[in-house]
């Protein structure tokens, strides 16, 4: 199995994409913020928080590309289809380990 390492301005592409979705995530958060109570109105509250739990995986694949840890399953270790990280570059699992997870 070949392993594929993002090259440096590839991996520069990605964290410019990630830092564009995480601050698109944060303002929603911002404007949701007066209203995101289940009491006042529980749509808000649990779009809100979908967006809290985006900003939390965002937040994480930034952290694995400065740790030099991007684009391996934080579960197995093995390297991430690239097609899975185009669709979704904040993944942090392999499609294997997600569906295990997922079937759990």
């Amino acid at each position: 199995m070949t392993t594929h390492v993002p090259d440096t301005a590839a991996l520069a592409g990605v964290q410019r994409e990630l830092e564009r979705q995480l601050e698109e995530q944060v303002a929603v958060l911002q404007e949701l913020a007066p209203f995101a109570l289940p009491s006042v109105d529980p749509v808000a509250f649990q779009t809100a928080a979908s967006h809290r739990a985006a900003v939390e995986q965002i937040t994480a694949a930034l952290n694995r590309i400065s740790a030099g840890t991007y684009g391996r399953c934080t579960r197995c270790g093995q390297q991430i289809a690239p097609a899975r990280l185009e669709v979704l570059p904040h993944a942090a699992a392999c499609i294997g380990c997600q569906s295990h997870a997922e079937a759990a």
